[in-house]
């Protein structure tokens, strides 16, 4: 007899009962967590909210940017950066003066800037980690981050079309780009910290012609790689794990030796939203017509393919993003759905609901004009997908 036939056989009759509730307990368990995976976190933050005020005010205007940092909601104004949680605990608030400010996020990063302005802010952690004023001989064109913490600023400086800065996470600047010949709109660096993409709008025989130009932190006299985007305008940046570039004609996605790895192309319809902020996919809205409502709701992963698609009515307001999930606002309804689209959630649009943030929980901040609640997807209504149509009926 071996041990475990001697243990069973000296267990008494209740031990055995116990013991089997036990593992049928377990079992379900399981069970639950893989049939709700999707929703168990969010269902952890419903039970530990649901007994405070969800509901809290901010001072945001029409133009204003809310983007969801891993668990926090960060509101940029022209004149705060604000870092919040999902029921209005002040994480961060800092108090700056800009024009037109823009934001650029990767992993619990982000960047704050002044386009046309001298002002940049980096969070990172939940805090203020670097201040960046430039001289009133410099102008910021536009800047992004990556997931460790590297910051990349374009610059309009007179004497030159195109000027780069990239700084380490310790913002120390690790290397500066200075172009006579080629104008620099954006500049992202690279998943690995080892080099730096940079876009230039130019003309090619006449037509207007995007250039990728690649440069590595080792030899920064000349482009390592030069490729052409084509008339793909680049819209914004992401970097993590992969250089996610959304253009108004396809999605492109490089690796961090200067090659593209992946594009998704359109065919022909029109982007009418983006995000670049899931973890490992893009999601796009697009649409066969340029104006009125609905579209196709299509996430892209890292390899060009689709993970899902779905068919969707309604004008569309706002699209957002946080790790494997998505959320989309109509002027009609709330939708939310995981990255493959395999079906989804809605809930009316009844609040006067004008933005909204997702969490790295699935979690979705919505904001109104006055005010942000906290809105959990498994409280709405399941949508299932619809069956394909068979052949000939």
């Amino acid at each position: 007899m071996n041990k475990l036939q001697e243990w069973k056989t000296n267990l008494s009759r209740r031990q055995r009962v116990l013991l089997l509730v036990l593992v049928v307990v377990v079992v379900l368990a399981l069970l639950a967590a893989t049939v709700f995976r999707d929703n168990a976190v969010a269902m952890l933050r419903w039970a530990t909210y649901s007994q405070q005020d969800d509901n809290f005010a901010h001072n945001a205007q029409a133009n204003s940017l809310f983007l969801g940092l891993e668990d926090d909601l960060l509101i940029c104004t022209q004149t705060q950066i604000q870092l919040v949680s999902p029921t209005g605990t002040p994480r961060l608030r800092e108090t700056v003066s800009m024009n037109t400010p823009a934001l650029n996020a990767s992993g619990d990063y982000a960047v704050v800037y002044d386009v046309g302005g001298q002002e940049l802010r980096v969070i990172g952690g939940g805090a203020l980690v670097h201040s960046l004023t430039l001289t009133e001989e410099e102008s910021i064109l536009c800047a992004s981050i990556n997931e460790d913490g590297w910051v990349a600023v374009t610059t309009k400086i007179s004497g030159y079309k195109g000027v780069v800065t990239v700084y380490n996470r310790d913002f120390e600047a690790v290397m500066t780009i200075r172009l006579s010949s080629r104008y620099i709109s954006d500049a992202v660096v690279t998943p690995d910290c080892q080099g730096v993409y940079l876009i230039s709008p130019g003309q090619a025989e006449g037509s207007f012609e995007n250039t990728l130009l690649y440069y590595t932190f080792s030899s920064n006299e000349a482009p390592t790689r030069t490729l052409s985007l084509g008339s793909n305008v680049i819209l914004s940046s992401h970097s993590a794990s992969r250089c996610w570039l959304l253009g108004d004609k396809s999605l492109v996605i490089l690796d961090s030796s200067g090659v593209i790895a992946a594009t998704y192309d359109y065919d022909g319809q029109y982007l009418k939203m983006g995000s670049l902020q899931g973890d490992g996919f893009a999601t796009l809205l697009l649409s066969r017509s340029s104006s009125g409502s609905g579209g196709t709701l299509v996430t892209v992963a890292a390899d060009g393919t689709p993970y899902g698609e779905l068919t969707l009515e309604g004008q569309p307001m706002a699209l957002s993003a946080q790790g494997h999930d998505v959320a989309l606002l109509t002027t009609g309804e709330i939708i939310t759905a995981d990255r493959k689209l395999d079906g989804y959630r809605t809930s009316p649009n009844q609040q006067g609901v004008r933005n909204l943030a997702v969490y790295s929980d699935g979690t979705v901040a919505l904001i109104n004009s006055a005010a942000v609640s906290l809105y959990f997807p498994f409280t709405g209504e399941r949508v299932e997908p619809a069956a394909p149509e068979e052949e000939g009926a």
